[in-house]
């Protein structure tokens, strides 16, 4: 019964007997639709019109949810865009949440119902982002008390800038594969050595703004043996993933091309597709070094 879910009979769009052939390439369908449908401009990496494709080719759950965590936005997320355009119910939590972030999210919601003419967006208030913490040993309970389905979960976000990977492994552990999985790379790091910041390692004053999360081979790995395929690679940051049992017909990208890991890139990058003058908080640091890459740990076998 699990295949026959996750193959799209549960779906909105029902895309179970469709052998697709891998051609499209989601880079052709970067856009920045929703960045303004806040109070205030939101970032954006030209991924709104990213998830828009890939939903429209695999199809959205009856009860549409997403997670997203390392977020203070209601609306300045990886997931809005799904979330606007599937008025899907959120799981938004951050370690950081004060006053005026709370107000800002209301407000963010009372502008996209009007812009919108529509008070179904007012259903937004009933999943706001909240202050709280994301860690391997409790993880999964938050996502199993949330998700209608936690087996089915359509998107799920991770942003930390930290131990993301070993977060990733526990949702896995737990039994949560959602159908779309977006995690943040780290351009910095050797793309072609699994690295990954480890759940022990404490961040002190001193330490290199570039060092953080994982490397894109530890992810990779991570990922494959989880039977998920890499569909898109969002510059600097976003590596998104589609799981195995789903098809689809996106083109597996290649981290040679797409990685910004020069000063040159990023700026290209940040003209293209990032709010005016953008700039990530650590491109302009030094170069990571061997002493600071020993304290990062590599996934085991």
């Amino acid at each position: 019964m699990k295949h026959v879910l996750a193959y799209g009979f549960n779906f909105k769009k029902k895309n179970s007997s469709l052998m697709f052939k891998q051609t499209i390439d989601l880079n052709k369908f970067r856009e920045n639709k929703f960045q303004y449908s806040g109070l205030r401009p939101c970032p954006c990496y030209g991924e709104d019109g990213v998830f828009l494709k890939i939903f429209d080719e695999i199809g959205v759950s009856k009860n549409p949810e997403c997670v997203e965590f390392g977020e203070l936005r209601s609306l300045g997320t990886t997931t809005r865009s799904f979330r606007i355009s599937h008025k899907a119910r959120a799981l938004y939590f951050s370690g950081t949440m004060d006053f005026r972030s709370t107000w800002l999210n209301i407000i963010d919601v009372l502008k996209l119902a009007w812009n919108f003419k529509s008070i179904r967006f007012l259903k937004f208030f009933c999943s706001m982002p909240s202050k709280d913490f994301a860690i391997p040993e409790t993880i999964g309970k938050k996502i199993r008390d949330f998700a209608t389905d936690h087996k089915e979960l359509d998107l799920f976000v991770i942003d930390i800038d930290s131990f993301d990977y070993e977060v990733m492994q526990s949702v896995f552990n737990d039994g949560t594969y959602p159908r779309v999985v977006v995690v943040e790379y780290n351009p910095s790091l050797p793309p072609d050595i699994p690295l990954f910041w480890p759940y022990q390692l404490q961040r002190e004053k001193l330490m290199n703004p570039r060092l953080y999360g994982a490397s894109f081979k530890a992810w990779d790995l991570l990922m494959a043996k989880q039977k998920y395929s890499l569909v898109h690679i969002s510059g600097f940051c976003n590596l998104i993933y589609i799981r195995g049992d789903i098809n689809h017909p996106f083109k597996r990208p290649s981290i040679e091309i797409e990685i910004t890991d020069t000063l040159e890139k990023i700026t290209k990058f940040c003209d293209n597709y990032c709010l005016p003058n953008f700039r990530p908080s650590w491109c302009y640091s030094d170069d990571l070094q061997e002493s600071d890459l020993q304290l990062l740990s590599k996934p085991v076998d």
